[in-house]
């Protein structure tokens, strides 16, 4: 990036590196050009979203956001989505799969996931279908910014997906502004300073938790809207990460058949009770963290070492370096720099892993513990992904449900088969993934 020096590594896959932007929230903060932040200059999360925001306001937002992901209250969690991935998949899926039937793996999945956030008081605004048809269609256009814009866009014309697109984004925003305003109305006010406090608010209401966020950095109703929005957006965004991770495991699964064989049997044989039970499947574990080694959600990103904090220490004297960790940093007319970091190559290093390029679940057996900052898929530290536990625990609990009432088995395109897009910062599946569902 611009204004670094040879001294400086330009090895985005280096743990070292990792650890300095897990850690180092003081010099470097999330990049303003997220792709996710706007589509063709449509705003989708903006800047202040427990995803995309900075500094103090992000800090009070997480803090509060916290607690409801913590790993203690995901028995709670789990208590409500566990009928949820019952009902999708044991009752209305059976039903429409009859004695067997090809799906489509991927849609399916996004109908399931984007179940959860309606038990957990973000309802209301649309079917689990069309959510994922919203967001299906902003990711899959993400990649598309850079073409049709500028003197082509004035020659030629915007393209007519991009017009549906950024119209279906006003869309979405109107309709959600709507529906956070008619929730926070019903919900507000219990307390005298007219706040919804922590102990007003279930241990599983997410709505609630954006609301004391929201209300914790923005003073003014209509900023604590929009704050609440953004947040559900996000939110939703999240829930196609993991879509996006089960579908990618059961395309491992296809290309190793003994190891989809030795996980369902290991899921068929168990019961699924309360949370707590889900520690008994150990192969299963090895799967998941496999899966998330080798391909996962959540691939590269970037770090801003801002203007203002380069300015500060050329005020002091410095010497022309700053010293992050072991690197020595250039001040002398830099204005300011990024730095890109990159899981998908850190998971795949031969320096710290064997065979990096092989699905093999076995090597997470016996307890083993990669080397600090090696495995990434959820990040790290004060940056690290604020729903680990809640992601972990649904993914576990919907490939569960699935196992133990179908037999799955891959019927692809030989002609355009699956593949996964690992070029942008996250994930995506193209082409249909077809699996037929045999009820057990």
């Amino acid at each position: 990036s611009s204004g670094i020096n040879a001294e400086w590594p330009l090895r985005p896959g280096e743990p070292e590196l990792f650890k300095l932007f897990a850690n180092d929230l003081t010099h470097f903060k999330k990049s303003s050009k997220l792709p996710s932040r706007s589509l063709f200059g449509e705003k989708i999360v903006g800047y202040n979203s427990i995803l995309s925001g900075n500094l103090v306001k992000w800090a009070k937002k997480r803090t509060i956001m916290s607690k409801l992901f913590a790993k203690a209250n995901m028995g709670d969690i789990y208590d409500l989505c566990k009928p949820v991935a019952v009902n999708r998949i044991a009752n209305m899926l059976k039903e429409e799969v009859g004695s067997g039937k090809i799906i489509e793996l991927h849609k399916e999945l996004s109908r399931i996931f984007y179940s959860y956030p309606e038990v957990l008081g973000i309802s209301g605004f649309d079917t689990p279908e069309a959510i994922g048809n919203i967001f299906d269609t902003i990711l899959d256009m993400i990649p598309k910014q850079l073409t049709n814009t500028g003197l082509a866009k004035y020659v030629f014309g915007a393209s007519q997906d991009r017009l549906d697109t950024t119209e279906m984004i006003k869309d979405m925003r109107a309709r959600l502004k709507v529906l956070v305003q008619e929730k926070l109305r019903a919900t507000s006010a219990p307390t005298s300073s007219g706040k919804i406090e922590t102990n007003d608010c279930k241990s599983t209401d997410m709505f609630g938790y954006l609301a004391m966020a929201n209300g914790s950095v923005f003073k003014k109703g209509p900023t604590r809207v929009e704050g609440i929005m953004e947040d559900i957006v996000t939110i939703y965004f999240v829930m196609d990460n993991m879509v996006e991770q089960i579908t990618a495991l059961f395309l491992d699964l296809a290309k190793n058949p003994e190891v989809y064989q030795k996980m369902a049997a290991e899921i068929r044989g168990f019961e699924l009770r309360d949370i707590s039970s889900m520690q008994e499947l150990k192969y299963l574990d090895c799967v998941m963290n496999e899966s998330l080694r080798l391909t996962p959600a959540l691939l590269r990103g970037t770090r801003k070492f801002e203007t203002k904090a380069i300015r500060t220490y050329n005020a002091k004297g410095g010497t022309g370096y700053i010293e992050l960790g072991p690197y020595k940093v250039p001040t002398g007319g830099v204005r300011a720099f990024s730095a890109a970091y990159c899981q998908y190559l850190l998971h795949r290093d031969e320096e710290y892993w064997e065979e990096p390029l092989k699905f093999k679940p076995e090597r997470w057996e016996n307890g083993f513990k990669p080397a600090p900052y090696t495995y990434l898929p959820f990040f790290s530290g004060a940056r690290g992904c604020l729903g680990k536990n809640y992601a972990l625990m649904a993914m576990k609990l919907t490939l569960v449900v699935l196992l133990q009432n179908f037999e799955l088995t891959p019927k692809f395109d030989t002609k355009k088969p699956p593949v996964v897009d690992q070029t942008h910062a996250t994930m995506r599946i193209l082409n249909k993934v077809d699996f037929e569902l045999v009820p057990l």
